[in-house]
């Protein structure tokens, strides 16, 4: 069974079906400021497990566990038949986790009977979690029982005191502290992998001291009998602060009412096409995190719970039609954190766009780069884009001169830095001894390989980035003109038309009809199909006259799996269904080459990827998208599923925002607020009949559509007109 995962602000708990976190778990555990708080929780009635009868996370920061007991001998000398005891945990995050834990006996007699919580944690930074190794660690300490408090603490190398304080609102009948005594040479040996990683990792660790605590209770028949408890991630001197659980509880709800009424109200005839709308904006207000600038979508759970420049900035691109603000809040969450100085450690520039920041106990110390980490080649045109873009949405003069010196400053990176060998394109060389070594979107160590599957050694030039570039000086270029930046503007609008002409120059392969993966560092094309072109669609790159070949190579078996786009060509040396990046589906990647595909009148081939994704959403629990899944190709006959990645991050930002795009590529939704027009072409595929859209933000105003399919042809109209904009509808 799925995970079930909560999160609120900065606090992410990941359990099994059970609520539980056993102890040979990969990666479950209670996470805080990439952090592990708990990696042991379980639960035991009278010695064993509880019976699984359903639980629920769908709401995304509470969680319901309908449990039942197994059979059971009583004291008296009775059995307590197994599902004649209700157990149900019901929980919340808000600032820390709260739960509590109810018991109703449907037993016409008492039952007395041992409820057992086991409880430790190995505090393990999550890049220990992910699978690498560090020479030394701090001091995990024994647990502590005072009271109704149980304290499980751990002294980082980077002086840091971590502790997790269990509150509960009864004592434990009896406490007992387990491996404290264990000498620190007794060790244990786990295995867990990176995403990316073929083999697993298997490691030898230090076991971490626990604490086991009972409660005899006894229940009365027909009686619910509660217990509740709150536990609390802490670091430093912060000290744990109880508060009203129902108001804490009611507030998280306004919070959530709020998010959905500021919003675009998204809804269709198509019940199942809703729920996966439905379940992606629950998971993108599960990925925000409310900074001082704004919110910011982290990238994914559990792996990337972080602002990420890329994730992030293409998330918010995805969902400008749900939100803009989500954009405006990157934006400027990403402008304070640009590059100021060259710094190779962190692959840091003047100008550069962030990559990631974490705040775990490595980042501390500088194990890791990842503090404040740079290292992606196409955060910075991305940047641009999404900036220009924006403005495109709001018009927000005040908006544009707040972010206009970090745009100047991103559009020098470009120019200076992120053109190695000013042969204007975008070339990535990565600098840290800790950095990523490809910095691209597909950043796996065995993501590029020439044809004869051998490895590409950077500096690489990725043939998405440069459609990133064009698309980001472009709209640059319209948008500093129009606000009266002629020189800068003209500059860069000369720079990317060079840029156009020698892309189609030297990307195009002629011998397979089809644009190459990249340039490597000898200027050779990097000759794969795969599906990082079809990026270029979106961004106007493409030559007109190369744009079916290109589209065309996307639909050939080879690379349309029945699921989406796979990342690479079943024919090539390097293809693996089950890999991170050479064969998978990326939900995201398809939302970007759909939105192209639309965008240049290949309406047809978009419905066909459109109609698979939606198919495929609909195999996955509560119609969830992960971040990606296994290639393999779709038996129709064998009426076969969706095969998940093993350790794909689920929720994922952009996975979620894939839908939102998606229904936007469905409209044929452009909006220009400054010239005050409301562009659409919609289409509507074969299982949508009806698409309404309200409060859809444009400028300072809003607009209601609706539109309807007959047959062949749709109908639409503006029923609400706020924004008081034109309706333009693009020729065919």
């Amino acid at each position: 069974m799925p995970d079930r995962v909560l999160r609120e602000e900065e606090v992410i708990l990941i359990s099994d079906e059970l609520g539980d976190i056993p102890q040979d778990s990969l990666r479950m555990g209670l996470y805080y400021r990439d952090m592990r708080y708990l990696s042991l929780w379980e639960m035991t009635i009278g010695g064993q497990k509880p019976r699984y009868l359903a639980s629920t996370c769908d709401q995304n920061y509470v969680g319901d566990f309908q449990l039942a007991n197994p059979t059971l001998p009583l004291p008296n000398g009775e059995q307590a038949l197994t599902r004649t005891i209700s157990i149900r945990r019901r929980r919340f995050i808000a600032g820390g986790l709260h739960e509590r834990l109810t018991f109703y006996n449907l037993n016409p007699f008492p039952a007395t009977l041992q409820l057992a919580l086991t409880l430790g944690s190995d505090f393990f930074d999550i890049f220990e979690v992910r699978g690498l190794e560090r020479p030394q660690r701090g001091t995990i300490n024994s647990p502590v029982m005072e009271g109704s408090r149980l304290l499980l603490s751990y002294q980082g190398l980077d002086r840091i005191l971590r502790r997790t304080e269990i509150i509960f609102d009864e004592p434990p009948l009896t406490v007992e502290i387990l491996g404290k005594d264990v000498p620190t040479t007794v060790l244990h040996r786990t295995s867990t992998f990176l995403p990316d990683a073929l083999e697993p990792v298997t490691r030898i660790i230090p076991y971490p001291p626990w604490a086991k605590l009972t409660w005899e209770l006894t229940l009365l028949p027909k009686t619910p009998l509660s217990l509740t408890f709150n536990i609390f991630p802490l670091e430093g001197e912060h000290a744990s602060q109880m508060s009203d659980l129902d108001e804490v509880f009611s507030r998280l709800q306004r919070s959530y009412d709020v998010w959905h009424s500021q919003g675009t109200t998204l809804e269709t005839d198509n019940q199942l096409f809703n729920r996966l709308l439905e379940r992606s904006i629950f998971d993108l207000r599960l990925l925000m995190t409310d900074t001082p600038e704004g919110w910011v979508p982290i990238a994914g759970i559990p792996w990337f719970a972080c602002p990420f420049g890329r994730d992030s900035i293409i998330t918010s691109l995805q969902t400008l039609m749900l939100n803009p603000q989500i954009a405006v809040g990157t934006l400027r969450f990403l402008a304070k954190s640009q590059g100021i100085e060259v710094d190779h450690w962190q692959d840091e520039e003047p100008g550069r766009i962030l990559h990631e920041t974490r705040q775990g106990e490595m980042a501390n110390l500088k194990e890791i780069p990842q503090a404040l980490y740079y290292g992606s080649l196409d955060s910075t045109p991305l940047f641009l884009w999404l900036f220009a873009e924006t403005m495109k949405w709001l018009d927000d003069d005040e908006l544009f001169h707040e972010l206009l010196p970090a745009a100047e400053r991103a559009l020098e990176w470009i120019e200076r830095y992120g053109d190695l060998d000013g042969d204007g394109y975008l070339e990535y060389l990565t600098r840290s001894p800790r950095g990523i070594k490809h910095q691209g979107w597909k950043d796996s160590r065995d993501s590029i390989n020439y044809p004869n599957g051998s490895p590409v050694e950077p500096p690489v030039a990725p043939v998405e980035v440069q459609g990133y570039a064009y698309k980001a000086m472009q709209e640059m270029s319209l948008l500093l003109r129009r606000k009266g930046y002629t020189a800068l503007a003209d500059d860069i609008s000369q720079r990317a038309a060079t840029l156009k002409v020698n892309f189609n120059r030297d990307f195009w392969v002629e011998e397979i009809r089809f644009y190459a993966q990249a340039l490597d560092s000898q200027k050779r094309p990097v000759v794969a199909i795969s599906s990082n072109p079809g990026h270029c669609l979106l961004t106007d790159i493409i030559a007109r006259e190369r744009t079916p070949d290109l589209v065309a190579g996307l639909m050939a078996s080879d690379m349309l799996s029945g699921w989406g786009i796979r990342t690479l060509s079943s024919r090539a040396p390097k293809y693996n269904p089950m890999s991170y990046h050479n064969g998978s589906v990326w939900p995201h990647d398809n939302s970007l080459i759909v939105a192209g595909m639309k965008e240049c009148g290949f309406q047809t081939q978009a419905e066909e990827i459109i109609t698979q994704l939606f198919e495929a959403s609909n195999t996955f629990p509560s119609s969830r998208l992960p971040e990606l899944y296994c290639g393999f190709g779709r038996s129709e006959g064998t009426y076969s599923v969706p095969a998940e990645y093993p350790v794909s991050t689920s929720p994922q930002a952009w996975a979620a925002g894939s839908a939102i795009l998606i229904l936007q590529a469905i409209l044929g939704l452009r909006v220009n607020a400054a010239a005050g027009r409301l562009y659409l072409k919609p289409r509507l595929p074969a299982f949508l009949r009806n698409i309404s859209v309200k409060n859809l933000r444009i400028g300072r105003g809003t607009v209601d559509l609706e539109c309807e399919r007959h047959q062949d042809h749709t109908n639409f109209e503006i029923t609400k007109n706020d924004a008081r904009v034109e309706l333009v509808i693009p020729p065919s």
